[in-house]
């Protein structure tokens, strides 16, 4: 009965290795020594030789015959070669003195060029050139199929099959997968999860065909060392100082689940949970467990789960979720950049007129409910139309962001900034006294007096100023509007003062310093 193995297995491998190694040695003694003539080489040889003799005939010749008898030598070496198509002797850098026969150029195909070197009296005088017939054989076509290129492609395929059919057969008789009864295998060839048995050395006794579709290799053949498969060789875990997992179970007797491991690399990758239990009599002493552990275990089974669906799966659920929360990060911006646009002037950065009323109603409310004072602080920059009149409106769109920053930057968190109308601005201060607010307004002043005009590329430096009306309540009757009145009247009258100053509502002006 034939051996029942598949077309390229373990036994084909060692056959093509055996079959290699020899070839290789014959070719190598063949490389050394000899064995199988080639003709081309030999006639190339043969040629080079007579070419070299012919040389140094001439060097012999040429200092006691003249250019007669050098022509008559050449023209005998050609009716003797007859496959020499031509002869020429040139001195070194000029034209040639004897020859017999048209030289062709030497970058003609199919033709063999020589060049010998010529001496007299020691000295390089010129060149012996020849130009010989193509050798036969010598083209790819004939060399292909030669002898010296065939004989190693034929002896590596006659041994490849009888290696085969010899090993088959012997290493047939000690294949442990005969013992197995057709019902058991079937039944193990039905399970899904790879599942392996090895003995105390590691070595695979029993293999089902779902190792080979987890693994997708076939080389996971019984008899093998399972370290000696790539592919296992090649599993990572998590833990790389960690022993494998079949390891810990033969050499210390003790069962391990679930163990993650990787094989093969990028999208190819299969993620597997690898689970080993020592095969052994069970040992109820405690003493006996010891000893057992110690010793090792019998063998192991080795269970498979490929759990690579499963994981690409939770990959992917993974990336939705990273792009849901990603499109929900661009909403909350996009909302971010709506209420923005919707509550500030895009100028300046400030509160809108609605947006103040808004929150400034609010926060009034909040502080009269609690007792605290409120204070509303108007603001003009003075003579603004000067400055879209002389220097034009970008220079008067750069003076209201230089003041805006100004008052951006000093306001409180509490505090509200807003851009009332063209060069006006309001501020509203919570918790702010009399005195308190007063002195804010005033140190706004001071600050749009003394660097408003920094940030305004223009020579000569422009000098900005700007009039400051405050007005403070704690009454749950003064509306905020009403409020902001009694600032606006104090701005106009620091206007009617001689602006670039602060003025409290029903109080005397507050000079400049």
């Amino acid at each position: 009965m034939m051996p029942r193995l598949r077309p390229f297995d373990t036994i084909s491998r060692i056959a093509v290795g055996l079959a290699a190694l020899v070839v290789l040695c014959l070719v190598t003694i063949d490389a050394l020594f000899g064995l199988v003539a080639d003709p081309a080489a030999r006639e190339a040889d043969r040629r080079r030789a007579v070419s070299q003799v012919l040389a140094d005939q001439l060097m012999v010749a040429a200092t006691r015959l003249g250019e007669r008898e050098v022509q008559q030598m050449l023209d005998a070496f050609r009716r003797r070669e007859t496959q020499a198509l031509a002869i020429v002797l040139r001195p070194t850098g000029a034209e040639p003195v004897a020859g017999s026969g048209i030289l062709q150029p030497a970058g003609d195909v199919g033709r063999m060029h020589l060049a010998v070197p010529v001496q007299l009296q020691g000295r390089d005088w010129g060149a012996l050139e020849l130009q010989w017939q193509p050798i036969p054989g010598e083209g790819w076509p004939q060399r292909l199929l030669s002898l010296s290129t065939l004989w190693p492609l034929l002896c590596f395929l006659g041994m490849t099959v009888l290696l085969r059919l010899y090993l088959g057969r012997v290493l047939n008789q000690l294949d442990p997968s005969g013992t197995v009864p057709g019902r058991v295998r079937t039944a193990y060839n039905s399970l899904t999860e790879g599942v392996m048995i090895l003995d105390e050395h590691g070595r695979i006794l029993l293999v089902n065909e779902a190792v080979a579709q987890i693994t997708g290799r076939r080389d996971v053949s019984i008899g093998r060392q399972i370290e000696d498969i790539a592919v296992f060789a090649s599993m990572r875990q998590d833990d790389p100082s960690r022993p494998l997992p079949w390891r810990m179970a033969l050499e210390n007797a003790v069962g391990v689940e679930r163990i993650r491991m990787v094989i093969g690399e990028g999208s190819r990758a299969r993620i597997l949970l690898v689970s080993c239990a020592p095969l052994g009599p069970e040992l109820d002493n405690p003493i006996e467990r010891r000893l057992r552990r110690r010793k090792g275990a019998e063998g192991c089974l080795v269970v498979l789960a490929d759990q690579t669906s499963l994981e690409r799966a939770h990959e992917q659920l993974s990336r939705a979720l990273k792009d849901l929360q990603g499109a929900h990060e661009q909403i909350r911006l996009k909302n971010e950049e709506l209420f923005r646009l919707a509550t500030r002037d895009p100028m300046t950065g400030c509160l809108n007129r609605r947006a103040f009323f808004e929150q400034a109603g609010a926060l009034k409310e909040r502080c009269n409910l609690e007792g605290r004072p409120v204070a509303a602080v108007m603001c003009d920059i003075d003579h603004f139309k000067s400055f879209n009149d002389r220097y034009g409106h970008a220079i008067g769109d750069e003076v209201i962001k230089a003041v805006a920053g100004i008052y951006n930057g000093s306001a409180r968190e509490a505090d509200l900034v807003c851009r009332y109308g063209g060069e006006e601005f309001c501020v509203l201060l919570p918790d702010c006294e009399e005195a308190v607010a007063l002195a804010i307004a005033d140190t706004l002043r001071r600050l749009v007096q003394d660097t408003a005009g920094d940030g305004i590329d223009h020579d000569p430096r422009l000098t900005i100023t700007s009039s400051f009306g405050v007005a403070v309540t704690r009454s749950t009757r003064v509306g905020l509007e009403a409020l902001i009145d009694q600032a606006d009247q104090a701005l106009y009258q620091s206007k009617r003062n001689g602006r670039n100053r602060c003025t409290l509502h029903e109080e005397k002006v507050a000079e400049p310093a």
